[in-house]
């Protein structure tokens, strides 16, 4: 019973022991971010003026500076041009190289901080760096890397962020995310990976150059419907419906006889994104007969181009599935 009695002690002790370390670590955590809170705005005014140019970097203590350089790290976020070239004079004052040199540091955390801070810096030196930190044994620190160079918008790291992509180092969301916020500037380099001798590469680059692409690339997809790797045709099918062109009917028409299924599947959607009337016997005989995914494709694709062919079909006896699923969705 005595033994018992000191175990149960102990216990007590111990969880009060744990209970006040808890309780004075948040103290300390609300003071340090008290504290953080008004160095923000102490600093705040000094960093509008840096970054619309009309003041110098002030000397300040080591908390106003460390809230100053989080400050206009986060306005980088929302401007650009001639403003964005101001905050990366800013960082190469010092922030810049100190975010470098921990990107090989020991500790993860460390690394995954400057691998993140240095897309908000401006600086377009630090891509060799982000770059060499997506073959980090972290997946936090390649992920904040990830976003980095989404953030830096470089197009010669459209390639790597595609490899590691297709290596699955990269989360594919982020990845996705990151080449769409190159734009139009990374074009040039999507026609060029479009061209690489790995399928799932290809397949990639088709998919971003349709989101961020325009008609003058129609003609990198049209010749990518005649690839030799199934994934890449659908990519390409699916990239000229996005961009939209009435030329590449006659190309998308021919895509509908291809031997894989889901290839046939986005030549019918983007027909139907482009309006292409002529392919309406093509779409219908699609509809009625073909596998389960390019006949609703078919279906669909019938309904967005003439609503009134749609439900003449589906009255006839040997409409199928498909094409009645499209006419009562058109009809809601």
């Amino acid at each position: 019973m005595t033994v018992l009695v000191g175990i149960a002690a102990l216990l007590l002790a111990i969880a009060v022991v744990l209970l006040s370390t808890l309780a004075f670590r948040r103290l300390v955590l609300a003071r340090r971010d008290r504290r953080s809170a008004a160095a923000e705005r102490r600093v705040r005014p000094m960093a509008i003026e840096l970054i619309e140019g009309v003041a110098e970097p002030p000397a300040l203590a080591p908390g106003d500076e460390a809230a100053l350089a989080r400050m206009i790290g986060r306005y980088s976020r929302k401007v650009s041009g001639e403003t964005s070239e101001r905050i990366a004079a800013y960082f190469r004052g010092g922030g810049l190289d100190a975010a470098l040199k921990a990107l090989h540091s020991r500790r993860v955390w460390r690394r995954a901080a400057a691998a993140y801070a240095l897309g908000d810096m401006a600086c377009p030196e630090a891509v060799p760096a982000l770059l060499g930190a997506l073959d980090d044994r972290s997946g936090e620190v390649r992920t904040a890397a990830v976003r980095s160079l989404g953030r830096l918008r470089r197009p010669e790291a459209a390639l790597p962020l595609v490899e590691s992509l297709v290596a699955h180092r990269v989360p594919r969301g982020l990845a996705g995310s990151a080449l769409l916020e190159f734009g139009v500037t990374a074009v040039p380099e999507l026609h060029r990976i479009a061209g690489h001798e790995d399928a799932p590469v290809r397949s990639i680059a088709m998919t971003v150059l349709g989101l961020v692409g325009d008609s003058g690339d129609a003609g990198r997809a049209i010749g990518a419907l005649r690839d030799p790797a199934a994934e890449v045709r659908a990519a390409a099918a699916r990239a000229l419906g996005r961009i939209g062109t009435p030329a590449a009917e006659p190309a998308l028409r021919a895509a509908l006889d291809d031997r894989v299924h889901f290839v046939r599947a986005e030549a019918a959607a983007s027909l139907g994104a482009i309006n292409a009337r002529p392919a309406l016997p093509q779409l219908l005989t699609i509809a009625r007969t073909d596998r389960f995914r390019p006949a609703r494709a078919a279906a669909r694709a019938v309904a967005a181009i003439d609503p009134a062919a749609l439900r003449a079909a589906a009255a006839e006896p040997d409409a199928g599935a498909h094409l009645h699923e499209a006419a009562d969705l058109a009809a809601l």
